[in-house]
């Protein structure tokens, strides 16, 4: 089967919150990250659907530096969900970014991605 991602993932592992749109909260943690979303780990009694809305606040040095990301829960497989970013505020956007791109090691490869999400973004 032929790779479909646009958006390279990399691998993080790292402690976050999903709030629900109800307010509950659910620890979490992160497996990979992308421009387009994350996939996070849950637990077997997750209560979300696929299209739920949900925040994730994830900190990235215990100082407030945060990327805070509004998605939406696209699928449940073995214990992870993956969530497609909806929105991210400029600072989020921009930490990011930054993973990404020292993640990456390849300026190029980062500004196809970033040209994409926002051709997608505009649709």
């Amino acid at each position: 089967m032929a790779e479909r991602r646009l958006f390279s993932r990399i691998d993080f592992n790292h402690e976050a919150w999903l709030t629900g749109a109800d307010g509950h909260q659910y620890r979490t943690r992160v497996r990979d990250l992308s421009l387009h979303g994350v996939l996070a780990e849950v637990a077997d009694d997750w209560p979300g659907q696929n299209g739920d809305e949900f925040e994730l606040q994830l900190s990235l040095d215990g100082h407030g530096q945060l990327i805070v990301m509004q998605g939406c829960q696209r699928h449940l497989d073995q214990g992870c969900i993956g969530l497609e970013c909806r929105q991210l505020d400029i600072d989020s956007a921009a930490h990011l970014r930054r993973l990404v791109e020292l993640n990456l090691a390849d300026e190029a490869l980062l500004q196809r991605q970033l040209a994409q999400l926002l051709d997608e973004a505009s649709r």
